[in-house]
């Protein structure tokens, strides 16, 4: 939490930025760094999170106190749901803060901070949910229980979608039953009784299992629906050619996707390209190892080398070689995540994740500096899918590192620049293709992954050059903040086809 009169020292604030600060919802923005290499303790990204004071509390801590910022938190340790109970909080925080402050009022609804970055929601909660949006789906109810991670729910009933606070990660009991009191507390308010029930595709989901015990209970039709096909119906009902990049969604193969291509309207869309199909190494292992995935990308000589020089002992390369050559314990996937997770690991950027998205938010922030220039692209034809060699990619990246003397930062940081902006050209170029052979005109983009400007503004910029339209959703999270409400859409228009 930032002093209005400070935030220009320490972030680069533009009039959209401030605009969001000032707003009455106060959410968090996430700024650029006016020095990269500065508050290293808050964070060490080129980006940092600022709020202003948003009730007459902040302000008079303020005037008590010499200090023009606070870092504060909710009391939300990573994966799981906000503390309500103030002894729980200073038993379980009392290493991490200086401070608690505290009211004898007690906490009926959780409700985590909204973050917003480059005017695009984050994480969709206080001063922004429940969020209540106007569509036409017939005369009837549905509750869409939303992803397993980054959840939340939506219900529409009487031409409303309304849509939850952001949950959180359900694969921890606290959270998953976050999940169904939130079911319990958004039902009471609009209507329990449902006649059809949205969830992800995935069968071991703890949400989805939610969902079948819900519909036996309610009578109500279950509709499973992929991952990605629910990010592209959240951000356009039209016809397009839909872009999905992320870290993790069940395919329709059963292998993990998250760099997607689709072209058709909900609930018809067909895959029309993707990347590269690469394996992950020990499966969810290699997301929290990135030079796992490097080693599942690259498995060569010269990848070997690079994790011997790091420390990697005779065992455990002679297991992870097993693995890789034999298929024993690795996940096909053609995730963009697990990609700029590789490229992170191979420069050295990050070696372990130790929260949601780390190695590819550093690789961002490492490049930032950079200056890209365009690499050739290897594009293979599978059928009526184009494919992105993402291996020769990164094949790329270890060739020009290899080149680069004493480590030379500057030259680095162009390399991952590069790296990068040839992706999102690689990924734009599928989606403009696939339009101009079908004769669509609308191409739309949603994923994680879109939260990284540079893959963002290079992927809006291509294909506005080829004429084609483009459109992001400006109303709900660009991540999986979204999933519930694409699932309560692609339930309603399936119901509606029966």
């Amino acid at each position: 939490m930032v002093k209005p009169d400070f935030i220009d020292r320490i972030a680069i604030v533009s009039g959209e930025d401030r605009m969001i600060l000032e707003n009455c919802q106060k959410p968090i923005a996430v700024l650029e760094k006016r020095d990269h290499e500065a508050h290293d303790d808050i964070s060490n990204l080129h980006t940092i999170g600022c709020m202003f004071p948003y009730t007459g509390l902040h302000h008079l801590l303020f005037s008590h106190l010499s200090h023009p910022l606070l870092i504060m938190t909710s009391a939300n340790m990573p994966g799981y749901p906000m503390i309500t109970e103030i002894d729980t909080v200073m038993a379980r925080m009392h290493n991490h803060v200086d401070f608690f402050l505290s009211h004898n009022r007690r906490i009926v609804n959780r409700c985590d901070d909204s973050v917003v970055r480059d005017g695009f929601i984050i994480r969709l909660s206080r001063g922004m949910a429940p969020r209540r949006t106007a569509l036409d789906l017939g005369r009837r109810s549905i509750l869409a229980v939303g992803p397993e991670l980054n959840s939340n729910i939506t219900i529409y009933r009487d031409g409303f979608c309304t849509t939850s606070p952001h949950i959180g990660n359900v694969r921890n009991p606290q959270t998953y039953d976050y999940l169904k009191e939130t079911i319990g507390n958004l039902g009471r308010l609009l209507g329990r009784g449902y006649q059809y029930i949205a969830h992800d595709a995935h069968p071991q989901f703890l949400s989805t299992r939610y969902a079948k015990e819900l519909a036996e209970q309610h009578g109500a039709t279950l509709v499973p629906v992929q991952h990605h096909h629910a990010h592209i119906a959240a951000t356009t009902q039209e016809p397009c050619i839909g872009i999905a990049i992320d870290g993790v969604g069940y395919g329709e193969d059963n292998t993990i996707w998250g760099g997607e291509i689709f072209a058709g309207t909900v609930p018809h869309y067909e895959r029309v390209g993707h990347l590269e199909v690469v394996p992950m190494p020990g499966g969810d292992l290699a997301t929290r190892f990135p030079e796992r995935m490097l080693y599942g990308m690259l498995p060569c000589d010269a990848t070997v080398a690079l994790l011997e020089s790091r420390g990697w002992t005779d065992v455990e390369l002679t297991v992870l070689e097993a693995q890789v050559s034999r298929a024993i314990n690795v996940v096909p996937t053609s995730s963009t995540g697990r990609v700029l997770d590789a490229a992170s690991a191979l420069l050295g950027i990050c070696r372990e994740r130790t929260y949601d998205g780390e190695p590819a938010m550093k690789l961002e922030s490492f490049a930032a500096g950079g200056k890209a220039e365009p690499w050739d692209l290897t594009c293979i034809r599978e059928g009526e899918r184009e494919v992105l060699s993402t291996r020769s990619l990164l094949r790329e990246v270890m060739n020009r590192a290899e080149r680069v003397k004493d480590r030379d930062t500057s030259a680095l940081r162009n390399i991952a620049a590069s790296f990068q902006f040839n992706l999102a050209r690689g990924i734009a170029g599928m989606a403009i293709h696939a339009a101009v052979e079908r004769d669509i005109s609308l191409v739309a983009l949603s994923g994680g992954v879109a939260y990284n400007r540079a893959i963002r503004e290079t992927i809006r910029s291509q294909v506005a050059a080829s004429g084609i339209g483009f459109c992001m959703n400006p109303d709900y999270p660009l991540g999986d903040g979204c999933i519930s409400f694409g699932q309560c859409i692609y339930a309603g228009i399936t119901a509606g086809d029966e």
